[in-house]
């Protein structure tokens, strides 16, 4: 990278030996967590809340993300609001913590969106409010209730299949500028992984990113990818923790963009990943 000492690393896990044909092998199952969560809306005006009576339940998995959407009444002339609410589960902390990324856009007729972001740590289970529209001295806050879940998932057995390459641009982004630092080609086969990572700095200063890509299964010229990008980044009160997962499909030579980011505005990296096979 330009600029800068980097000690970047790249991995391609390939198997070797002798061939077991997949019909032999069998699944894998494991438990993966996934979290349930009560989404209910309330009207809060002079410090008194009253329910809107809307109430919606969705189930959230490491690539399964939730996108719930409904109206509030809103006014005596009869307005509402229209409400989109997204959420996704980015990472599990070492305490066993479920990190869910929450998203709403709130729409008044005649006004432009009003966005808001949110990020909620669950143990085995927890609560959390999410404040996202407000007008004069009445605001509309989502309460969000959620309990974690282990739900068993069939792993297909590995086996070696069609190659992949990745191009991959890594690009380092200061608020809404990105700067291309360095093109890397990573070669692998669907259901073998890909890795790109790298480590500069230390203490406070310290930034450690790793990329890992996962085609699973090549139709046509569709490939489906699991990616999976983490890392350390220095933030505004020391080291910030970055995760994020993510099932992607995208058509051949298509590109798609993954972020490592932290802050408003946001700093860190950004890779542009086109697959090619």
């Amino acid at each position: 990278m330009r600029g800068m000492k980097t000690q970047s690393t790249l991995l391609a896990l390939a198997v070797f030996g002798t061939f077991i044909p997949s019909a032999r092998a069998a699944p894998t199952v494991t438990i993966e967590t996934h979290v349930v969560l009560t989404i209910e809306g309330l009207i809060v005006e002079d410090a008194r809340a009253k329910s809107t009576g809307i109430s919606r339940e969705a189930e959230i998995g490491p690539f399964q993300p939730a996108a719930i959407s409904f109206a509030v009444p809103w006014g005596a002339d009869g307005a509402s609001l229209a409400v989109r609410f997204d959420a996704r589960l980015t990472s599990l902390t070492p305490d066993g913590e479920a990190v869910l990324v929450c998203e709403s856009s709130v729409t008044r007729a005649g006004s432009a969106p009003v966005l808001a972001t949110r990020e909620i740590r669950l143990a085995d289970e927890g609560s959390g409010l999410f404040d996202v529209f407000g007008d004069g001295k009445r605001r509309l806050v989502l309460t969000m209730r959620g309990e974690q879940v282990g739900r068993p998932v069939v792993r297909p057995p590995a086996s070696v299949g069609a190659p992949v390459k990745f191009v991959v641009a890594v690009m380092r982004v200061y608020g809404e500028r990105a700067v291309l630092l360095e093109t890397n080609e990573l070669n692998t086969f669907v259901g073998q992984s890909v890795e790109y990572s790298f480590r500069q700095g230390q203490d406070q200063s310290l930034e450690a990113v790793r990329l890992s890509l996962l085609p699973t299964a090549v139709s046509g010229d569709v490939v489906t990818i699991e990616a999976d990008i983490s890392g350390a980044l220095p933030g505004a009160d020391g080291t910030v923790l970055v995760s994020h997962r993510e099932k992607i499909v995208a058509s051949r030579r298509a590109t798609s963009r993954l972020a490592a980011t932290t802050g408003t505005p946001p700093t860190g990296y950004r890779f542009q990943v086109t697959p090619d096979f």
